[in-house]
């Protein structure tokens, strides 16, 4: 009994190790053909165990196809389950004998059980399902006793007493046991696949990166290596593996990465350094990894920061260049800290620049530095079908090797000059407007091909910008020189000019008054003295235009400066008061002072007086009736002038006009008020040069209230 308990054991056993072998590599099989050939196999395994039966007592065999069935059922599903009854029914009934039906209904019910438990708790394996197994087998192994239905009445009730106590005991136990093996198997499985899973997106992962990731072993020998690392050693990952950086690389492109390694392992921290490899700038990480047995072994990531090292490094050589622009600096001095600028970003040893003379058809090099050409002339020379006039004329930057240079041969007939290089490269100097190319720049190798990339192309443009618009800015400051000297020269010459007009025109205009005015006084005849009146009023006219004219000139010139003195604002004011009073007014006209006692102020005597004649000279101008006064009054210690009027006024939109130059509110073709416009014009100068501030109040209708203060 033992013996074949222990042998349907061993079969059961084998069946669990279908798992292993046949049921994990569905993906292997054409569906529907995998499940008929696990049927088959589960089928023959039932066979099998029949084959193999254990018995209880004389006359009466056990065998575990029950068990078998129910765990198909449980764990296979239908199709297969369904195969393995109908072979296991059909070898039962072909064996024959006196329980064949009990044989093919136990058969049927075991896997039939199996199909529903799975079928109406899919579940029953995330709980308990220890449990849930209990219950199964139990009920499938009571269905078990109950089929003794179908065997001989004589045999029928002492095969039930003989078979009770090991089915409902001895069954259970060995379904609950199986099941458990099947779900360990189906749970090692799931891991290995989730684990197989792991490691195809790591390693996906670690292949889409582009830094170089790679883990060494404890004898720094690379143990895993990423797609970027192989393209960095320029080799396959087979070719790395189980190799140390020595025997990959040369020592100038490795020679900082053991030092890094050793330093990785026996600190046993995480760190981060840069490093240059080769001509490349990587920022390495490198940190101890556990290994298996207790080991270290070294992680590490490389980044190239080439690139971003650079664009850094290019926008503080652009600042470097934008602050030295603004240098007073000649050409040759600029393009020189220029060169040591540009050398820091790509390989420019070999530098230069020609400017172009469009009348001329040629160009000039006030800077050429080369280990082989010299050209360096402010001369002309002509550089007719060159690479250089060939990117003047396209307007484009250009790298030029071997390939593109047969090119522009085709097109383009080129001339050589200067000593062969295998790469140049050149970018066109244009002014500030982009429209209008002023010469080129550029650099060569003579020893690398590959010397620059087409990002050297764009850096070399945007520094051909930068010189282009200082050539520019240089250009305009002499010409804004030239234009100085000779503005300079024509202000001296309108200065000798307003300097003559003042002698040649004043001193016969003072003649004219001064004879008009004795004539004024000794003709009697009223005719003649009306003549002589309107002769007299026309010269101090004209005398008054003389000098605003000339005052406005020597105010733009620079030529007015205050010169200040002690003196009784005051008598200022009675002086003004004095000379407009003998005229003869329809108004009242009045000087008016918070007291008669003098009053020191230390100012431009003349020019207050100036100010106050013509605001005084302006009001009597417009006023008909009413009154005109002026002086001064204290408010909160600051001394405020004024002049009023009761005259036309000002309306609102033009008082901020008033004070233009030769403006006029009455402005028409037909105007009633001589004048030239200066008048409110020079006063405005004059009070800023004393350091003041003038405004003025008005209505129209009403009048018109002018104020200034002095410092």
């Amino acid at each position: 009994m033992i013996l074949g308990l222990v042998q349907n054991v061993a079969i059961l056993l084998a069946f669990s190790l279908l798992y292993d072998l046949v049921w994990r590599k569905e993906d292997g099989f054409i569906k529907i053909l995998y499940k008929y050939f696990l049927g088959t196999a589960i089928g023959i395994i039932g066979i099998v165990l029949m084959m193999t039966p254990w018995v209880l007592v004389p006359g009466l065999t056990f065998d575990t196809r029950s068990i078998l069935l129910l765990n198909s059922g449980l764990f296979f599903g239908p199709i297969p389950t369904i195969i393995s009854m109908t072979i296991t029914a059909l070898y039962r009934i072909y064996l024959g004998g006196a329980g064949v039906w009990m044989g093919v209904a136990v058969i049927v019910t075991s896997g039939s059980i199996g199909i529903l438990w799975k079928k109406f708790y899919p579940d029953w394996r995330k709980g308990n399902y220890l449990l849930d197994l209990f219950k199964v087998s139990m009920l499938t192994h009571i269905v078990m006793l109950a089929c003794t239905v179908f065997l001989p009445k004589e045999v029928l009730w002492i095969t039930l007493t003989k078979m009770a106590l090991p089915v409902l005991v001895i069954y259970p136990i060995g379904s609950m046991l199986l099941g458990r093996i099947l779900i360990s198997r189906l749970s090692g499985w799931n891991a290995k696949n989730a684990l197989k899973l792991g490691e195809e997106r790591y390693v996906t992962f670690i292949n889409a990166n582009s830094d170089c990731m790679f883990v060494k072993d404890e004898q720094l020998r690379y143990i895993i290596a990423n797609e970027a690392t192989c393209r960095f050693f320029s080799k396959t990952k087979e070719e790395i593996l189980n190799k140390t950086d020595q025997e990959l690389a040369s020592e100038d492109l490795i020679s900082p990465c053991p030092s890094s390694d050793k330093r990785a392992l026996e600190e046993g921290v995480l760190f981060s350094a840069e490093e240059k490899l080769g001509e490349r700038i990587y920022e390495i990480t490198k940190f101890p990894v556990n290994l298996s047995k207790g080991k270290k072994g070294v992680g590490g990531i490389m980044r190239d920061v080439t690139q971003s090292k650079k664009r850094v490094e290019l926008q503080q050589v652009l600042l470097d260049i934008s602050r030295i622009s603004l240098e007073n600096t000649d050409l040759r001095t600029f393009l020189g800290k220029v060169h040591s600028l540009m050398k820091k970003v790509i390989k420019a040893d070999n530098f230069y620049i020609a400017i172009y003379n469009k009348e001329a058809n040629k160009y000039s090099c006030p800077y050429f530095v080369d280990e082989y050409d010299n050209f360096e002339t402010d001369e002309l020379m002509c550089l007719e079908n060159t690479l250089t006039d060939y990117v003047r004329i396209t307007g484009k930057g250009k790298r030029v090797t071997a390939e593109t240079e047969k090119e522009i041969r085709e097109e383009y007939n080129l001339k050589d000059i200067g000593e062969y290089s295998p790469v140049w490269m050149g970018a066109p100097l244009m002014d500030s407007t982009l429209n209008k190319i002023t010469g080129v720049v550029a650099v060569q190798d003579y020893h690398d091909a590959n010397a620059y990339s087409l990002e050297d192309l764009l850096i070399l443009e945007i520094f051909a910008s930068n010189i282009g618009m200082f050539i520019e800015r240089l250009t305009n400051i002499n010409s804004l020189k030239a234009a100085k000297d000779k503005a300079e020269e024509s202000d001296r010459l309108k200065t000798a000019f307003l300097a003559n007009i003042s002698h040649e025109i004043r001193t016969p205009m003072n003649g004219i008054i001064g004879f008009t005015d004795i004539l004024m006084g000794e003709v009697t005849d009223e005719r003649q003295k009306e003549y002589i009146s309107i002769v007299n009023s026309s010269a101090y006219r004209l005398m008054n235009i003389v000098n605003d004219v000339i005052d406005m000139a020597k105010i733009e010139a620079g030529q007015v400066a205050p010169h200040k003195e002690t003196f009784d604002v005051n008598e200022v004011l009675d002086d003004v008061y004095m000379f407009y009073n003998k005229l003869k007014f329809s108004f009242d006209f009045k000087v008016v002072v918070p007291s008669p006692d003098m009053r020191e102020i230390y100012t431009d005597k003349t020019k207050l007086q100036q100010i106050f004649s013509n605001l005084v000279s302006n009001a009597i101008k417009f006023t008909t009736e009413g009154s005109v006064q002026f002086g001064y009054k204290i408010d909160g210690g600051q001394m405020i002038f004024f002049v009023q009027d009761t005259g036309i006024g000002i309306a609102k939109e033009n008082l901020e006009k008033v004070f233009s130059r030769f403006y006029q509110v009455e402005s028409g073709n037909q105007r009633i008020f001589e004048g030239t416009g200066l008048g409110l014009s020079i006063v405005k100068e004059y009070v800023n040069i004393l350091g003041g501030d003038i405004w003025v109040e008005s209505e129209p209708g009403v009048g018109t209230k002018f104020y200034f203060t002095i410092k």
